[in-house]
């Protein structure tokens, strides 16, 4: 992976080549924090206000770990959509 391009590569079709498995599922958690002051000055807020972190570990196909990010975003300028499914029951 250290010699593949992360800008100019997606990861996870770099995850699948590398490793000759799928991607399998994701677990995502979202929670409000607070900025630390590197995540403060990074994203252009005080320190200490109020952020979102999106935690998301990705498993291949056979169940393995294989990525975990912590993906920390400004509340003001996200938005969310989602599409829910009902399943057969």
């Amino acid at each position: 992976m250290l010699e593949h391009s992360l800008e100019s590569n997606d990861v996870f079709a770099l995850i699948e080549q590398v490793t000759g498995h799928r991607l399998g599922s994701a677990d995502i958690a979202l929670e409000a924090v607070s900025a630390d002051p590197h995540t403060a000055a990074t994203l252009d807020i005080p320190a200490g206000g109020a952020i979102l972190m999106l935690e998301r570990l990705t498993t291949l196909d056979d169940g393995r770990p294989v990525d975990l990010e912590y993906i920390r975003l400004r509340g003001d300028r996200i938005t969310m959509r989602g599409n829910l499914l009902r399943s057969e029951s």
